[in-house]
């Protein structure tokens, strides 16, 4: 009964996830054309929670190759660098906070009793938040060969867009409702008249004064974040400063290529103070960072198959059934350092069988992993 429901219970989480993001997202469009601020709000509150929930699901459980390090780190196989610099990205949190502020403000005022001059403040607080969610998408958009699938990161960035789009209108019409019952009421005197045929009176020039008004805004902005220890540039170098990203314009080194179907191999992958790297080798055609473990232990596996080929294929066929899976499981630093203190006393047997059997046994187990080094042992009499 447990199984069952827990079964249920998974489909149906699987299904909400799936459902609900397409469900919201047709509500905002629709909610762009239709006016209604109460179902509107009700829509915008579930889809700020829910596609916050599931966005932040969808990176920790999909898109796990996406670490935060920096562009400058080297990573281990399909691993990704940190998608926004850690060291400038603070002042965008600012920014999509000034522009919640905003939205929150201009949402929950009703024009008849709002100055014109807080509505087109609300407006430019929102304008450098929807530019954000815009750079965000073209930033992630999987259209080089590698990226992760980034799309579903895209639901929520556009809907704040759609939300904030809406708003603007809905208020826009609002406020014209307001100034047609005072007009049509005859409740303003000539000067009044006159303002509200102005600038600031007219709310369809509200999202062009918004927009100059938005400049010196995110001009201070900035200017915070300088006197607060920010780079001038930080709005760029949020951006360019990564690596593997369509903004990017950092160089990283390559990914160190570590076979999680090997024991040995991912215990190389630990703290190097721990695992004592030693170089850089090939396997499979990637490159591996090759410690001494790593070489005694290919090493003794490549005498068995001269010695015995036999009980290799057999040792073989039993690794490869039970210690694939485990193998499969470690993926931290942390995990590795163990693998390789439990490996040790392996490696010290290994290392007594190479030592009774080969002549040279340091001769062969230094060139493990180097390219074509099955044929310089062989070439060298090493095979012996």
């Amino acid at each position: 009964m447990i199984d069952i429901a827990a079964a249920i219970l998974g489909i149906l989480l699987a299904v909400i996830s799936v459902t609900s993001p397409i469900v919201l997202s047709i509500a905002n469009v629709y909610g762009l054309f239709v006016p209604g601020m109460k179902r509107k709000r009700a829509c915008w509150i579930w889809t700020v929670i829910l596609g916050g929930i599931l966005s932040c699901l969808y990176a920790g459980i999909v898109m796990m190759d996406v670490t935060d390090k920096p562009w400058n780190e080297q990573l281990v196989n399909n691993e990704v660098h940190q998608i926004l610099n850690s060291e400038h990205r603070g002042i965008y949190f600012v920014i999509m906070l000034i522009g919640f502020v905003g939205f929150m403000i201009l949402a929950s005022r009703k024009m008849e009793d709002t100055p014109p001059l807080i509505s087109v403040l609300s407006i430019a607080a929102m304008y450098p938040a929807a530019v954000t969610c815009v750079v965000w998408c073209i930033h992630i958009a999987p259209i080089r060969s590698g990226m992760p699938l980034t799309i579903p990161l895209w639901v929520l960035p556009g809907n704040l867009i759609v939300m904030m789009c809406s708003l603007i209108r809905e208020k826009i019409k609002e406020w014209n409702d307001v100034r047609e019952v005072m007009f049509a009421n005859g409740q303003m005197d000539d000067q009044r008249r006159t303002w509200y045929e102005g600038i600031l009176g007219k709310a369809q020039s509200w999202p062009l004064i918004a927009l100059l008004a938005a400049i010196p805004l995110l001009g201070a902005v900035l200017g915070i974040s300088i006197l607060m220890g920010q780079r001038p540039d930080a709005l760029i170098a949020t951006w360019t400063e990564t690596a593997d990203w369509n903004l990017s314009q950092m160089l990283p080194p390559p990914n160190v290529q570590v076979d999680e179907h090997y024991l040995c191999t991912v215990a190389a992958g630990g703290h190097e103070k721990v695992v004592k790297p030693l170089r850089m080798g090939e396997r499979h055609g990637h490159r591996v960072v090759v410690n001494r473990q790593l070489e005694v232990a290919n090493a003794f596996e490549l005498v068995l198959e001269w010695k015995t080929p036999r009980l290799h294929r057999a040792i073989r066929s039993f690794y490869d059934k039970y210690g694939f899976p485990i193998a499969r499981c470690i993926h931290t630093k942390s995990a590795c350092d163990i693998v390789y203190f439990i490996m040790k006393p392996l490696e010290w047997f290994f290392v007594i069988v190479l030592y009774l059997t080969l002549a040279h046994p340091e001769n062969v187990i230094a060139v493990q992993y180097l390219p074509g080094y099955r044929d310089i042992l062989v070439q060298t009499g090493n095979k012996k």
